[in-house]
């Protein structure tokens, strides 16, 4: 699963995420830079929770991002051991059956591996709602750490 729609339907709630995926798909193509019916949604949601939940939300929402990052860096990591370990299996001059099971194997990982990158980074959707989430977060802690400056 997508590691944001994971995040996502656990912060917001399965109904009021699978109200925003499809007010995505409906509304925001990609030629719309922002919506302001999506900010709105989600700020509304999220000012009515206290500051210390808010806190929390971000704190979830940077270690998701910082590990969608992580999925890309090892990709192309994995790739290479992918390649590495053909390379070993074809050169160890294994019988048959040992070397098909090889290969099956670490198809099977990178197999596994390439959906993991595919789900992190082909959910515009999620990628919407995620930079919407965002960006919503940080305007109710800034604008809360003004109030109790005032």
């Amino acid at each position: 699963m997508n590691i944001f729609k994971k995040l996502l339907r656990k912060e917001l709630g399965e109904k009021r995420y699978q109200g925003l995926v499809k007010f995505v798909n409906m509304n925001c193509g990609p030629e719309v830079k922002d919506s302001k019916e999506l900010y709105e949604e989600i700020y509304e949601y999220c000012n009515c929770l206290d500051s210390d939940k808010i806190v929390g939300m971000q704190m979830r929402l940077n270690e998701v991002m910082f590990s969608a990052f992580q999925v890309g860096r090892t990709y192309s990591l994995a790739f290479f051991i992918y390649l590495g370990a053909w390379f070993a299996l074809l050169s160890l001059e294994l019988k048959t059956e040992l070397l098909l099971l090889g290969v099956l194997g670490i198809s099977v990982c990178f197999g596994l591996k390439t959906w993991q990158f595919l789900a992190s980074k082909c959910a515009y959707a999620d990628a919407r709602i995620i930079e919407t989430y965002r960006a919503v977060l940080e305007r109710i802690l800034i604008h809360r750490a003004r109030g109790q400056h005032n």
